[in-house]
């Protein structure tokens, strides 16, 4: 147990025990946070001598005149600087960036979002340094914790990395069009005829959720499916559902961990929740539709205990910088939300049709990425119903298959939404 003392009732307080206990939930290490500063081995207080440097400048920037923008916090590198010593300062960047700070106040600055009124990747520090695909916070608690020898004998090199596997069912029945259209263009009339066949049979090819859920059985693995609860079509043309309630019942059956694929429509979180066949506290927003920190708010209000949507549909990586789930900071109360976000890494629309990742080097992109954070992380991986068959999508099933067996051959494990709740939340 290390003795940490933090000056009460100053700006810097709650934000520095916020961040500290991310860094020990990081580390695996017990801070305790006691009132004795001649028991503590550390002191943050800025009118001791003897306390660690406080950036006073960044904490009434952000908690006081409400600076978010990124271009005012990073100059040359993606680090915040005390402004004196002109040294890194460690604490202060990760706070900044695991709480996505950089896209408070951006959905009414010009640009800053798209049309969908997502905040845009281009728009980001990541995007500015290209650094997208790296796990900073994690670099910051590293030094951290160098700089100040809280670098147990058992952390070694990190907990090894384990995956969030999911599925966003936006459509069962899309495939009687879509697919039908690709056979038409690539002159297949057998194929529209087995689409015909499916449709008649009330079986279309892509409502495969039980073909989905045996595949990673097969591989010992567990996914969470998605899904959407309102057919209704939002503002700016965003389609949500195209299958039933009914529909929906059968088909979550066939898994055993499902959540809400919160619509762009104008229901709240709370309402599609009471809309759904079974009980659930997970969410994922649907075409990651959300802004920050509204969405915080709302997910907390709904009694949300895990979301997964804190990711880039422009780029796979890390959209907070960071590799583990987190609680996020409430600036009103100044404590952590109940909730645990889970970053959102790597997509398959993604790699397909924002990036055009070549279908060939699909598996071999994720598999590097994976490989580059093989430790102190829990990684994301989207993969859509529509992505597991054989005609519009053909191939990517088997770049797919090509990853989870990576995982199996490598021993890389999957985490349940209870599992990932357990471990990282409660704070």
């Amino acid at each position: 147990m290390i003795n940490i003392f933090i000056r009460k009732n100053e700006l810097y307080s709650k934000p520095l025990e916020f961040i500290l206990k991310a860094l020990a939930k990081n580390k695996l290490i017990s801070f305790a946070f006691i009132d004795d500063k001649n028991e503590a081995r550390f002191i943050f207080d800025h009118t001791d001598f003897q306390s660690l440097p406080i950036n006073l400048t960044f904490f009434d920037s952000v908690l006081q005149k409400k600076v978010y923008n990124h271009q005012v916090y990073f100059k040359e590198t993606p680090h915040i600087l005390f402004p004196i010593s002109r040294e890194p300062d460690w604490l202060s960047t990760a706070f900044y960036m695991i709480n996505s700070f950089q896209e408070y106040g951006q959905h009414d600055v010009k640009d800053a979002v798209d049309g969908y009124g997502r905040f845009r990747y281009d728009h980001s520090y990541q995007h500015r340094f290209n650094c997208i695909d790296q796990n900073l916070v994690q670099f910051c608690f590293d030094q951290f914790c160098s700089e100040h020898a809280l670098m147990p004998s058992t952390s070694g090199k990190g907990r090894a990395t384990r995956v969030f596997l999911s599925h966003d069912i936006d459509t069962i029945h899309g495939s009687f069009l879509q697919d039908g259209m690709w056979a038409i263009k690539n002159g297949r009339p057998d194929i529209i005829l087995k689409l015909v066949m499916n449709e008649i049979l009330l079986n279309p090819d892509w409502k495969n959720i039980e073909r989905i859920s045996k595949l990673h059985t097969a591989h010992d693995l567990k996914s969470t499916f998605f899904w959407l609860a309102t057919k209704k079509i939002a503002e700016n043309g965003v389609k949500n559902s195209d299958y039933t309630i009914e529909e929906l019942r059968a088909q979550s059956k066939f898994s055993s961990s499902n959540g809400l694929h919160k619509s762009s429509y104008t229901t709240s979180l709370s309402e599609e929740l009471q809309m759904l066949p079974f009980t659930t506290n997970l969410n994922r927003y649907h075409f990651l539709k959300f802004t920050l920190p509204s969405a915080w708010s709302d997910l907390e209000l709904a009694g949300i205990k895990m979301d997964a949507s804190l990711g880039f549909a422009e780029h796979y990586g890390f959209r907070n910088s960071y590799g583990l789930p987190f609680q996020p900071y409430n600036l009103s109360s100044g404590s952590p939300y109940t909730f645990v976000e889970v970053p959102l890494n790597i997509m398959d629309g993604t790699l397909h049709r924002y990036m055009k990742i070549p279908l060939k080097d699909t598996a071999s992109t994720i598999i590097d990425f994976i490989e580059k954070n093989s430790t102190n992380s829990i990684l994301s991986l989207l993969w859509h119903n529509t992505y597991f068959t054989s005609y519009k999508y053909a191939g990517y099933l088997e770049e797919y298959k090509k990853v989870i067996l990576y995982l199996h051959e490598k021993g890389i494990t999957s985490i349940t939404p209870e599992e990932i709740i357990n471990e990282f939340g409660n704070d």
